[in-house]
């Protein structure tokens, strides 16, 4: 090792243990004895930033990148510097550049992502020149990647269009474990609302449900699945009923809970021999380089044959754990339906690329967990809530459609059970209107314009509280940043919600796709509901509590809280909005009624 690397090597520790004069001395002996040396340049420059010097700052990681232009780290700290200097589209074409480097080095998501998170926080412009920035260096031939992380980077559908068109004009060009994680890393940006720009139902309803049915087809085709499925007899009656769901993952789950629901029901109400087939086919380990990242949880204790006791009953229940979409996996859960020969198989949930694979060989009725056009293959496909049509849909989707109510199972706590709560055990003021914001996601579903939307409701209700249900990590930062932050109040999760619902004045709904299992135990607690005209909250909660915009929005909320007689109808409302629409056995009445309507189709 010479003498300036030795320099370098005292100076840096020096610099990680915070004795930053004495680094700051020795990088400067680096340049006295190597003027220009891109290290100590850039070293001197970070703590230039560190001490609140961002011009200097600047300046020397600007010299550093120009004697080596080829440092990720280099970009990224000029980037931090530029953007404390509030030049922010010189900042975010410095973070793309660092960004490029990485990619083009194959880099994993952890530091990729952290720099496109940076870019992310601009305007429109300048992520699209950043985006510009990484596309005109981008040197791999991913094309999963490039176009996944140009879309994360400006929000552009255009970027996903040509990603699905590129499997679709040669799908051998792609694995089939490789589709589907593309896939799933789709919808679920989709589903988060991470579009803003292009038409999201024009590529929902076109190319995306293409690549869908590709996925289906290509993983029958290439796994040999084919020979497997055999073509049910038809038959008369729906005795054997198999539900496949996309994962169970145990208490604390809606969707696991719901699937448990309708099963039971299905074998101790209307007499069938349920089997809950758990495939984890949502992806759950990285597949190819889509980004960002994307795995779903697996209950790793679900493995193999059991029965799944919960709510005094029991249902047998099949689960396939591996954390893989591969030709062992789905042959072993092909011939383990197969076996059991349903007369029917309800396909639960979202995408259901297990359910769809039998498509062609037995009656599928598909049961949404959520509201809009499903790119399911099933025989019937069933809507989400009272007020759900096809109107829109493609001809054939509109041909499979049948009304449909989810419906809804109350979690203990009721009027007569459960254990009191009081505001105070929550940490919440005992006078004033508290509002609920209440999901399972609400990292990502709260949002800074949402945010800003509840500061104005407070601005407005000088004695008003906000409290979040659901387990957050994000989110409490980002509220301590608010004008209100001290009535806001991140309560994580809470058990008991029905008992939470009742201390509340009304539920506050975010723009999101999901949250409808939320809202449909505050209407039957009579909590109203304020929420935009759109996704499953909406849908469950109906016309009535539904809002055109922002001005609306705080107008029905401060309404609510000041307003005590239509805080008392709206209250009545929501109870008999719940009780109209909610009663979960009618709609596993109405569910086996389109099992049979199935059978006589297929």
């Amino acid at each position: 090792m010479d003498q300036i690397e030795q320099t370098l090597a005292v100076a840096t520790e020096h610099h990680r243990a915070g004795r930053t004069a004495e680094a700051e001395r020795l990088y400067r002996d680096v340049l006295d004895a190597s003027p220009g040396h891109p290290d100590a340049l850039h070293l001197l420059g970070v703590i230039a930033l560190q001490s609140g010097r961002a011009e200097e700052a600047v300046d020397r990681i600007g010299q550093a990148v120009a004697g080596d232009d080829s440092s990720p780290l280099f970009h990224a700290n000029l980037g931090h510097a530029l953007h404390a200097c509030g030049r922010q589209r010189e900042a975010a074409l410095s973070f793309a550049r660092a960004l490029t480097l990485l990619t083009n080095e194959g880099e994993g998501w952890g530091n990729v992502g952290a720099l496109a998170n940076l870019i992310r926080r601009y305007d429109d412009d300048i992520r699209h020149a950043a985006a510009a920035e990484v596309d005109a260096h981008y040197a791999m031939s991913d094309v999963m990647r490039r176009q996944s992380l140009l879309f994360l980077l400006t929000g552009d559908i255009a970027h996903y269009r040509t990603l699905v068109a590129a499997a679709l004009e040669d799908p051998l060009r792609f694995s089939v474990p490789s589709m589907h994680y593309a896939y799933w890393g789709i919808a679920m940006r989709l589903f988060h609302g991470d579009v803003r720009s292009g038409d999201v139902g024009g590529f929902t309803s076109g190319e995306f449900r293409r690549f869908y049915r590709l996925l289906v087809e290509e993983t029958v085709r290439r796994y040999g699945l084919d020979v497997r499925l055999r073509r049910a007899a038809p038959r008369s009656t729906v005795k054997r009923v198999a539900l496949i769901t996309n994962q169970m993952l145990g208490e604390g789950h809606q969707p696991t809970a719901d699937a448990f629901d309708y099963a039971r029901r299905l074998q101790d109400e209307q007499g069938c021999e349920v089997v809950i087939i758990n495939p984890n086919a949502m992806a759950v380990a990285g597949e190819n380089g889509f980004v960002p990242e994307y795995s779903y949880n697996v209950t790793e204790e679900y493995d193999g044959e059991q029965v799944m006791a919960a709510q005094g009953a029991q249902v047998r229940m099949v689960s396939f754990p591996q954390p893989r979409f591969d030709e062992e996996k789905l042959t072993a859960i092909v011939d383990t339906v197969e076996r059991f020969d349903p007369d029917v198989i309800v396909a639960f949930g979202g995408s259901n690329v297990v359910a769809d694979l039998f498509a062609r060989s037995r009656p599928v009725v598909f049961l949404p967990t959520s509201s809009g056009l499903p790119p399911s293959l099933a025989t019937l496909l069933l809507g989400y809530a009272p007020e759900d049509g096809a109107a829109g849909w493609p001809e054939d989707d509109r041909a499979r459609f049948r009304p449909f109510s989810f419906g809804w199972t109350l979690p203990d706590g009721g009027p007569n059970g459960g254990t009191a709560r009081s505001r105070a055990d929550f940490g919440l003021s005992t006078d004033g209107p508290v509002f609920a914001v209440v999901g399972n996601r609400l990292d990502q579903e709260v949002g800074a314009d949402f945010l800003e939307t509840l500061d104005r409701l407070l601005d407005r209700l000088p004695d008003a509280h906000v409290a979040f249900a659901g387990t957050v990590q994000d989110l409490p930062g980002r509220i301590a940043a608010a004008r209100n932050a001290p009535r806001m109040h991140a309560l994580g999760h809470v058990d008991g919600i029905r008992g939470f619902y009742r201390m509340t004045t009304a539920y506050l709904n975010p723009p999101r796709q999901g949250g409808g299992g939320s809202a449909a135990f505050a209407l039957a607690e009579g909590v109203p509901v304020v929420t935009y005209a759109h996704g499953d909250v909406a849908g469950v909660s109906g016309p009535g509590f539904t809002v055109a915009d922002e001005a609306a929005f705080l107008d029905r909320a401060v309404m609510l809280a000041m307003d005590d007689a239509k805080s008392a109808e709206a209250s009545e409302a929501a109870r008999k909005r719940f009780a109209d629409t909610g009663d979960r056995a009618k709609s596993v009445e109405r569910l086996l009624g389109y099992a049979q309507e199935a059978q006589g189709l297929f």
